[in-house]
């Protein structure tokens, strides 16, 4: 029995896999980092979940607390007025006379794998602050280079297609735009920012860096023989930290802004506490008191020019009196 079953199984093919085939060698397995990577993902995911649970059940306990104050549920505006105001954002903006922003997106291959997370994130929130604005400004996000990082970046946010932003692959704001019509804006620029101009587009970069490429921004606008400015926050505010902001503080600075908000009310409400930034003394608090210093002046010219008539008056009655 035993020599009969050896021989069954020297007839039997032996299978042959990839591990097992001469002249391949075995696959290396993950690093330590690359599983510490993996399993770091697995539980953002998860957390994302746990996260997003949390959201709605806040959410619901504050509509029930307005509810039983006799509060309006609703914070904020509703998803059929967002929807009222998309449309009329989207009518106004075939209008030559719209303000229009453009996210220059033409650094993709700058930024570390993280930063572009970070930029694409900020995207986000630019949409978000466009779409719950009072005057929605009309949005571009050029320079995306296709099949780019920032681009597979994009492709892990559901319905980033639909969003109400114009996309620009391959092509950047200087292709897109007049140039007479188009102003960059750097912290590093001369040139102050007092208002917003109808029919214009502002470019702001999203460039992620940690400050390493300081001043690049500028210098590409320069060098391209863009008009650039900066915004007036030292002209309205005091800060403790340096006056740089993020792509999606900027963009909401100037949708408040465009709203007819002053330059002073629009930067407090917009940039973090940790700045601790503080109004300035206007120069229109400069023009009241010195035209109360010039009232004041008048008013004592006037009590001046009484005392001096009473005094007339006086003399002319004591000649009067001294010649009767």
């Amino acid at each position: 029995m035993d020599i009969k079953e050896e021989e069954h199984n020297q007839e039997q093919p032996v299978e042959i896999t990839l591990s097992s085939c001469p002249g391949t060698t075995p696959a290396t397995p993950l690093s330590k980092n690359q599983l510490k990577k993996q399993r770091k993902h697995a539980e953002m995911l998860e957390l994302r979940k746990l996260r997003r649970m949390k959201e709605r059940e806040r959410r619901k306990e504050k509509r029930m607390e307005a509810k039983a104050k006799g509060l309006p549920v609703n914070v904020g505006p509703s998803r059929k007025e967002l929807k009222r105001r998309q449309i009329t954002a989207i009518e106004k903006q075939s209008s030559p006379d719209t303000i229009s922003v453009a996210i220059d997106l033409d650094y993709d291959d700058l930024m570390q794998e993280r930063d572009v997370a970070k930029c694409v994130k900020q995207c986000l929130r630019i949409y978000t602050i466009n779409r719950r604005a009072t005057r929605p400004l009309r949005l571009h996000f050029t320079g995306i280079k296709s099949e780019g990082h920032i681009h597979e970046c994009f492709k892990k946010n559901d319905g980033w297609e639909n969003w109400h932003v114009d996309y620009h692959f391959d092509r950047t704001h200087t292709e897109l735009f007049d140039k007479q019509k188009m102003v960059y804006l750097t912290c590093e620029s001369d040139t102050i920012l007092e208002k917003l101009l109808p029919g214009y587009t502002y470019v702001i970069g999203g460039l992620v860096d940690h400050n390493h490429f300081k001043g690049l921004c500028h210098q590409r606008a320069t060098s391209a023989g863009l008009l650039t400015a900066r915004l007036p926050l030292s002209e309205h505010v005091d800060m403790k930290t340096r006056s740089v902001l993020s792509t999606f503080h900027v963009f909401e600075l100037l949708t408040r802004v465009a709203a007819n908000q002053g330059w002073t009310q629009a930067i407090l409400e917009t940039i973090p506490q940790r700045k601790g930034a503080k109004a300035k003394e206007t120069s229109r608090g400069m023009e009241i008191m010195q035209t109360d210093g010039q009232e004041n002046g008048k008013h004592n010219e006037n009590e001046q020019d009484k005392v001096e008539r009473s005094n007339e008056r006086t003399n002319d009655l004591g000649e009067k009196l001294m010649t009767s």
